[in-house]
């Protein structure tokens, strides 16, 4: 299951209440939980789209992202913003 679908189920939405939420369609949505050839890659949506989902389920990018290199990516960004 992806971690799209597992914060949703966990805020308890359904799909159509995240969509509306989140300002997608609900197309888009069921395609990026969609398992197999269906399947959209959520960590290549666009910004805004990723983090409008994230606070409409009110967690990080983190929480959502697949991609183990974009969390590093994510975590060396917030390094630098400490470091300054």
């Amino acid at each position: 299951m992806h971690k799209i679908k597992q914060m949703r189920l966990q805020a308890g939405m359904s799909q159509s209440q995240l969509a509306e939420k989140s300002g997608i369609s609900v197309r888009v949505l069921q395609n990026y939980e969609a398992e197999g050839t269906a399947h959209r890659d959520f960590d290549c949506a666009n910004l805004n789209t990723i983090l409008r989902v994230c606070i409409a389920l009110g967690c990080s990018l983190e929480n959502i992202i697949e991609s183990a290199e974009t969390i590093n990516l994510l975590k060396k960004v917030s390094e630098v913003k400490r470091q300054k």
